[in-house]
């Protein structure tokens, strides 16, 4: 039993600092045959329910209602949807090989990660997360991204199931962006930290966390990512370092809490096949005004639908944030700013349950969501 007891505490134990992106250097220098371990599939799915099992007993102790059956059912089978693609997309269309092919085009001249774990750990962190910064503001800018990407905004709750809560096709946009890492670093490295990076945007996604002092002007937080689920939310795009947004002029800052999320125009479903149909319904509709051919169709693909202001801020760095207008950054909202989507009848939650159970038994059976193995060449 102690053993047990043992093993538990020390599987949690490497669970939360995948979570926080605190794996040594050594352990993420990866190299052409070593094996990628995929840490979503075996820490990270049993920390997320740790983790939404303790924001939920947290609510009641504060007397907030964090969660609603049907919008954490949505955000599931949004996230089990997404998995499956994953899996299907990439037999198709492995990131690992294009990684692999850039890294046989330049084997001589790649770090050696082994021998420079540091630096190789430091570089790629910041190379990793730099990219996600651009692949999710383009997932923004651009009506073929934000398709994909307004699943994850459709939800007016602001907990931790949201971050599961994704586009089925979002990944296959957004992996190119770390492309040129592998002109420098093995694909091996630097899929192991595009695991941790998305891991880590885990937390940041809740309501009971406030301002954390001087770790705000470095690291994203629930604070900073909270401005980024607020419609129109272009801003805020940060991964885990926030220091891209206040250097690429997109950040902004809370100085009021609200219970206010989800998009502009409320989704109005629950279902994940719906929300992941939406927006690509509206591009369509508005190609066939232009004339309906397959050029309008791209074109609309390409039309940017935000835009943000070019260039570079350093000395955004070290400026303050603003301050609180009312209230602390630690206290709830006490209602929503506008009322939110409710849903059908009970009846229809049930039959959404057993949906979501069949979505998650494929899942089982494909292996895209469950399985431990690694990731795949």
């Amino acid at each position: 039993m102690d053993s047990q007891i043992f093993e538990a505490g020390r599987y949690l134990s490497y669970g939360f600092r995948c979570l926080l992106y605190m794996l040594p250097p050594k352990e993420l220098a990866l190299v052409d045959g070593d094996r990628v371990p995929n840490l979503i599939a075996s820490h990270g799915i049993v920390m997320f329910f740790v983790l939404m099992g303790a924001e939920f007993v947290a609510g009641q102790f504060v007397q907030r209602k964090l969660y609603r059956f049907n919008d954490f059912l949505s955000c599931i089978a949004s996230g089990t949807f997404q998995q499956l693609c994953i899996e299907w997309l990439h037999r198709v269309a492995n990131p690992k090989s294009c990684y692999k092919m850039v890294n046989s085009l330049v084997s001589q001249n790649m770090v050696d990660v082994k021998k420079r774990p540091i630096f190789s750990w430091t570089c790629l962190m910041l190379g990793t997360d730099l990219a996600y910064y651009w692949a999710h503001r383009s997932l923004h800018v651009f009506h073929a991204g934000w398709a994909s990407h307004s699943v994850h905004h459709s939800g007016e709750d602001y907990n931790l199931a949201t971050a599961l809560r994704q586009g089925a096709l979002q990944n296959m946009m957004t992996w190119i962006f770390s492309l040129p890492l592998a002109l420098c670093f093995p694909a091996e490295s630097i899929l192991i930290h595009s695991q941790l990076n998305t891991l880590y945007q885990f937390w940041v996604h809740t309501e009971l966390c406030g301002r954390l002092g001087i770790l705000e002007f470095v690291l994203n937080s629930p604070f900073h990512h909270r401005m980024h689920h607020r419609p129109p939310g272009n801003c805020n795009y940060a991964g885990v370092l926030i220091i891209w947004d206040r250097l690429f002029k997109t950040y902004k800052c809370e100085t009021e809490r609200l219970d206010y999320f989800g998009l502009a125009q409320p989704a109005g479903t629950f279902d994940a096949l719906e929300l992941n149909l939406q927006h690509w319904r509206k591009m369509g509709r508005f190609s066939v005004l232009r004339g309906g051919c397959f050029w309008n169709v791209l074109r609309t693909s390409l039309v940017i639908r935000s835009h943000h202001e070019l260039g570079v801020a350093p000395w955004s760095l070290w400026e303050p944030f603003e301050e609180m207008k009312t209230g602390s950054s630690w206290s709830l909202p006490t209602s929503p700013t506008r009322p939110k989507y409710q849903g059908a009848s009970m009846d229809w939650r049930w039959a959404e349950l057993r949906q979501w159970a069949c979505s998650w038994v494929a899942s089982f059976a494909c292996g895209g969501l469950t399985s431990r193995r690694p990731l795949r060449s």
